[in-house]
């Protein structure tokens, strides 16, 4: 049995972060040149075995995938536009070149050499079997199978998704909602949210400014008290990033499209066969069994929820119009404080 370690990273250390722009794309040139060396390395072999193989195609994968994940990470996290831009760049080379590598049949064509070779497989641990196994369906997944045309329209719809998705993430991850706020409208706040928050004026008025961004959206959804307020900051976070509509569509149909030409109906039930569910009928199924369970327990707390903002709303005087996406966080949060004593700001 192979055992596959990586280089360079000893127990417990800790993955380095500070990566600059040059860093970032240094990192990827290395990732590509070494992995298209590997697999040209595995195309050739005469006779292919695990070892001179599979084997190979996995330890590169072990070996450099915690540097890929590094560096498409910071997209998300760097304070730096440079780092952000970097990193997204790095995710589509690298993206593009997953897609590359398995699309490529000569490397197919010895991993499937090694699979259909008995004796080989059986000579192999279950860990290593399962190995092999797991690495020609995914190579067939990818269309290895199909003719040279289709094969390369699937090449050219994963490269298409590819670019949307990340197109998607970084409209998603620049384009946060600014809304202002007086300190009434956001009456219910803590002091320690108002620490170093930036003001701007509107009509006159120095009102605070409110993002998008998680720890400026979640504290006002749960603890305003004006009912307008949550509303308006909900509206400016669901209506973003409109130009992402667009792309979700162009990439349902290529999904839908890539499906069929590997044999499935749908995108859903080309995913779901490697999963548990196996076919989309079993997850409606388990859904719709599980609606059923659990509506007693829902309806039983939508009406708590109902009841207390039936009485916000009798104590100021307005009619009690049903509830809305914007008070399920406040409410449940009033629920958690009053029914099980919990107060997130104590707890942090």
């Amino acid at each position: 049995m192979v055992v596959l370690r990586a280089q360079g990273l000893a127990k417990g250390a800790v993955l380095n972060f500070a990566r600059t722009p040059s860093d970032i794309r240094a990192t990827v040139s290395t990732i590509l040149s070494r992995g298209r060396e590997i697999q040209n390395a595995v195309a050739k072999q005469t006779k292919p075995t695990f070892a001179n193989a599979v084997a190979p195609l996995a330890k590169f994968e072990n070996d450099y995938g915690a540097d890929s994940s590094v560096i498409t990470f910071l997209q998300n996290v760097s304070t730096e536009k440079s780092i952000r831009d970097a990193s997204s760049d790095a995710e589509q080379q690298l993206s593009a070149f997953r897609i590359e590598s398995m699309m490529r049949k000569d490397v197919y064509q010895s991993v499937r050499a090694v699979l259909d070779n008995k004796t080989e497989m059986e000579a192999l641990g279950p860990e290593d079997r399962r190995l092999v196994e797991k690495m020609e369906e995914q190579y067939r997944r990818n269309g290895l199978a199909l003719t040279t045309d289709q094969r390369q329209r699937l090449g050219q719809i994963r490269v298409r998704l590819s670019e949307l998705g990340i197109k998607f993430s970084r409209n998603t991850n620049e384009n946060d909602g600014r809304i202002l706020f007086t300190r009434q409208e956001l009456d219910g706040l803590p002091d320690d949210y108002f620490d170093g928050r930036p003001t701007d004026v509107e009509g006159g008025v120095e009102k605070y400014v409110v993002t998008t961004k998680y720890p400026d959206l979640v504290p006002v959804m749960q603890m305003a008290k004006n009912e307008q307020t949550r509303k308006r900051l909900a509206v400016v976070s669901e209506s973003r990033c409109p130009e992402n509509i667009t792309l979700l569509e162009e990439a349902v149909k290529l999904r839908v499209e890539a499906a069929q030409l590997l044999g499935y109906r749908t995108h859903a039930e080309f995913v779901l066969e490697q999963n548990m569910a196996k076919t989309p009928e079993a997850v409606m199924d388990f859904e719709h069994d599980l609606r059923t369970k659990l509506s007693v327990l829902a309806d039983k707390e939508i009406k708590e929820i109902e009841t207390l903002k039936a009485a916000d709303c009798q104590a100021e005087g307005k009619p009690f119009t049903g509830l809305f996406n914007w008070d399920f966080r406040f409410y449940s949060n009033k629920v958690k404080e009053h029914k099980h004593k919990v107060n997130d700001d104590e707890i942090k």
